[in-house]
């Protein structure tokens, strides 16, 4: 109850600042970003970018110095894994995570257009499903994913005018999303992490 009282407070703030510094200017920008995620979870031994889910989020951005900047984003982003059945193999896997993210991000503007973004990423699990063809799984094992997701975050953009921008995006969990059944740990393996990888769209204001 805290956390959706904390976003829900934060939402407001964040689309308060998107107005005000839209009106005031002074090396501020702001917008709307939309996109697309293709993930996967490393450690539950579904390979390959099969899980599609929205993104979704509002940003505020300004200008450091010379061609550096910095950027507040607050956006929804859906994650998990997914391996359909086939005529070969009946078996049916599939993760649903739902999370909202603060990415804070540093980039560099280069003449040509492009810019370059790196920064971290702190994400709530609103929600988690996870299924097979048996159907849902038991809330213990849902319960074992970390409500906090801690990431890192590398991407490119695109100018393609004055309002609107194309991006492509990286993202890794830096702690585990969940351990792996009986805290089992592989070395530096911890358990499963998000692997992201974002198309998106911007339009500033």
């Amino acid at each position: 109850v805290f956390c959706m009282r904390f976003l829900f407070h934060f939402v407001l703030l964040l689309i308060t600042s998107l107005i005000y510094t839209h009106l005031a200017g002074q090396n501020f920008d702001a917008g709307f970003t939309l996109g697309l995620t293709a993930t996967q979870v490393d450690g539950d031994s579904h390979g390959g970018y099969n899980k599609a889910g929205p993104l979704a989020g509002i940003w505020v951005e300004r200008k450091l110095t010379g061609f550096w900047y910095g950027r507040l984003e607050l956006r929804y982003a859906q994650k998990g894994s997914y391996k359909k059945s086939s005529p070969e193999a009946a078996t049916f896997y599939r993760i649903r995570l739902h999370y909202f993210e603060v990415p804070v991000l540093v980039g560099y503007k280069f003449s040509s257009g492009f810019q370059v973004n790196g920064g971290l990423s702190i994400g709530y699990l609103s929600k988690a499903e996870e299924m097979n063809e048996l159907g849902s799984f038991p809330e213990d094992d849902l319960n074992a994913f970390k409500k906090y997701e801690f990431a890192g975050l590398l991407g490119l953009d695109y100018i393609y005018n004055e309002r609107w921008s194309l991006g492509a995006y990286f993202s890794y969990s830096i702690l585990p999303i969940r351990p792996h059944k009986g805290n089992i740990t592989y070395r530096l393996n911890k358990g499963q992490y998000n692997r992201v990888l974002e198309l998106v769209v911007r339009y500033r204001l």
